[in-house]
């Protein structure tokens, strides 16, 4: 009767093996590839791949990697301004998730030099530069602050007649470039102000001046 128990245990533990190891080789496999696999992209990275070129792309990684004699060329960071900081930003923390932690603070601090390079180069592209030279600096302050929304600030009358002097063109280039260095969750308000202070500034520049 003892050998028979014996043997019946043995038969019991074998048959629960056949069971229970490949469901553990199962799982240490799927461990394995999920550990082989990178993280999916961010749903804020998935929309912003597509709308940058892959050699530009490729210009700002290496860049933001700091390799040497890597630096975006004036069309790619015209590109990349037109991508938006919030896409820039993400890509940034994105290499920062795939390269040794402690590559994190050069990363960082390469991103938002080359960003704020980048920023310099279209603010000298030839529309906006042209476009400048036709605003006073306190008129550009005005409209910065109202298009930005600052509470209070209402572009003067004698501003408005410089900005429409300007033309729509320019004031649709500024309104682009605020664009591109605020927050994406600001792009319709911005726009959005944008497009009243114009309309309201030709209202203004219709009107007959006050005589005194």
């Amino acid at each position: 009767m003892e050998s028979l128990a014996k043997t019946a245990v043995l038969l019991l533990f074998s048959l629960m093996m056949l069971v229970v190891l490949p469901g553990l080789e199962a799982r240490g496999l799927e461990v394995e590839e999920s550990a082989k696999t990178p993280p999916p992209y961010s749903p804020i990275i998935a929309s912003c791949a597509p709308k940058l070129p892959k050699n530009c792309g490729d210009e700002v990684k290496d860049s933001v990697l700091g390799l040497e004699g890597s630096v975006p060329t004036a069309d790619c960071c015209r590109q990349l301004v037109r991508w938006g900081k919030t896409c820039h930003d993400a890509f940034a923390q994105l290499l920062v998730s795939r390269e040794p932690a402690s590559q994190k603070s050069s990363i960082l601090t390469n991103s938002k030099t080359i960003w704020e390079g980048c920023v310099d180069v279209e603010e000298s592209s030839p529309i906006i530069s042209s476009c400048a030279a036709k605003l006073s600096k306190n008129c550009g302050d005005e409209m910065k602050q109202s298009v930005l929304g600052l509470q209070g600030s209402v572009p003067t009358d004698k501003c408005c007649r410089q900005l429409v002097r300007s033309g729509k063109t320019c004031h649709d280039a500024f309104a682009q470039l605020l664009v591109s260095r605020e927050p994406a969750s600001q792009k319709s308000s911005i726009l959005e102000n944008s497009k009243t202070i114009w309309e309201e500034c030709v209202e203004v520049v219709a009107q007959p001046p006050v005589s005194s």
